[in-house]
């Protein structure tokens, strides 16, 4: 009886050793192992670089992706500093953030946040503002670009022209937004590519850094030098709405055309007004939620491709009220 006793004690204590080991090597965590899935919410770094409508609008897309996906996310802003993000960004790759949604001040600060992001092994997207010199955005060690091709948006911008004056063409000037940045760039190589081969001469061209104020400036100017010119095209709304202003106070807004983009509030209700003739638009809120959405996709698995785009589309007065103004 004694020799059965102690066999069973025996067959017990090694049963409860095996317990133990199989808790000491995290048994209730061998599903995560084995199925790769994630423990906890993924923790997501937002990155925008600086305070605008427009990202308060994005904010809201991914703040909506965020809620159906049940994401963690983290923003910081930049206040339009490309060091002040590079750092944003290496305090987030410290920390470990599962992923981050790069929208880079510039092109320079995003190659090295996208360089470190690798390094680290912590994907990472573009959204907004492209990063690199191609034109799609597409760019090697992003999971994705989300967002529009500027130079398809100049395309818009020319095409509009092209409606607007016809085969006869005109005179055209052309306000640009900060020079050397992607979106001025690319916005003109589009506009230039609508216009080849038609009757649309682009006489003058100026910055207004996509200030309203420096567009006015501009337009008074031409027009107290007696410049004629038939349309305006600029490459954003703030500006076209400032080239609107100076033709209506000088009288001349019936006759000259004024070209937007963005489709902001005040570029929408400014064509509603009479201020302005046409714009473009695509949404902030679904570019932020995309932004959002193809992140989760590659965390799961799921095939990502390089680039996500978004189409900006024509804003006339004829179809102005199906258009509901983000930022």
């Amino acid at each position: 009886m004694m020799k059965k006793h102690m066999k069973k004690l025996v067959a017990l204590g090694m049963v409860m050793l095996m317990m133990a080991g199989i808790i000491a090597c995290g048994g209730t965590t061998n599903r995560e192992e084995t199925t790769g899935e994630k423990k906890g919410k993924v923790k997501m770094a937002v990155l925008l670089p600086g305070p605008t409508g427009y990202f308060v609008a994005t904010k809201e897309g991914v703040d909506k992706a965020a809620n159906e996906y049940n994401i963690d996310i983290e923003y910081a802003d930049a206040e339009w500093d490309a060091s002040k993000q590079l750092s944003q960004a290496e305090d987030f790759i410290v920390k470990g953030v599962d992923v981050i949604a790069l929208c880079s001040v510039d092109s320079g600060a995003g190659e090295k946040i996208v360089k470190a992001a690798g390094e680290a092994n912590i994907p990472i997207l573009a959204f907004t503002n492209a990063i690199g010199s191609d034109e799609t955005g597409k760019y090697e060690g992003l999971i994705s670009y989300v967002g529009q091709n500027e130079v398809h948006t100049g395309v818009v911008t020319g095409e509009i022209a092209k409606a607007f004056l016809g085969e006869e063409g005109g005179k055209a000037i052309l306000i640009e937004g900060v020079p050397g940045t992607t979106p001025q760039i690319n916005r003109k190589k589009g506009l230039e590519q609508a216009l080849e081969g038609t009757n649309i001469e682009i006489i003058y061209n100026q910055t207004s850094n996509w200030e309203k104020e420096q567009a006015l400036k501009i337009v008074e100017d031409l027009i107290q030098k007696n410049m004629a010119f038939d349309i305006i095209i600029c490459q954003d709304d703030n500006s076209a709405i400032g080239a609107g202003q100076a033709l209506k106070e000088a009288g001349l807004k019936e006759d000259v055309k004024v070209i937007g983009l963005g489709g902001s509030r005040d570029g929408l209700q400014a064509i509603k007004d009479g201020l302005i003739d046409g714009t473009t638009y695509m949404s902030a809120v679904e570019e932020g939620y995309l932004a959002i959405k193809t992140a989760v996709n590659f965390i799961n698995g799921e095939t990502v491709e390089p680039v996500t785009e978004i189409e900006q589309v024509e804003v006339n007065i004829e179809n102005v009220d199906t258009f509901k103004g983000e930022w």
